[in-house]
């Protein structure tokens, strides 16, 4: 199984989320339809995958207003805030139990972004949840995410 999300680097909420047996354009696109809204001036930063350089990717992309990137060639570090979500979810999620269907799985994952985005404290947003951040500074409210 495979995921690829979109987060809000300043705010730390997670915009959208989807899952498919494969790493190919079609699920960085199948994420970016799920965003929860549309903002201006944003950049999608991302490794170097073939999927995300794909002609489908960018062109979704410039017709969405972002602005791409991409971190160097075997740099994880250029792209901190994504590593870490990714092990998070990992040890919250994925690895947590063993689900009988995707179904099972869709469902925790979606319960637990709702929860990292709505109560988890972040360290970097001096303990506040992305919600509780975003609201003490005027920026707008995210709505939850559904994955089916």
């Amino acid at each position: 199984m495979r995921g690829c999300f979109t987060l809000w680097k300043r705010t730390r909420h997670i915009l959208g989320l989807a899952f498919e047996y494969h790493m190919r354009a079609e699920l960085v696109t199948a994420a970016l339809q799920t965003l929860a809204f549309d903002m201006p001036d944003l950049i999608f930063h991302s490794d170097q995958g073939k999927q995300f350089g794909a002609e489908a990717t960018r062109q979704l992309l410039l017709e969405k207003g972002f602005q791409i990137s991409m971190s160097r060639a075997a740099t994880p570090a250029d792209n901190g805030y994504a590593e870490r979500f990714v092990g998070l979810f990992k040890l919250a999620v994925a690895e947590r139990c063993r689900y009988q269907t995707l179904g099972e799985f869709l469902r925790a994952a979606q319960e637990w972004v709702q929860f990292y985005n709505t109560v988890r404290p972040h360290e970097s947003l001096e303990y506040r949840s992305p919600d509780q951040f975003a609201q003490e500074h005027g920026l707008p409210a995210v709505p939850s995410i559904t994955l089916f």
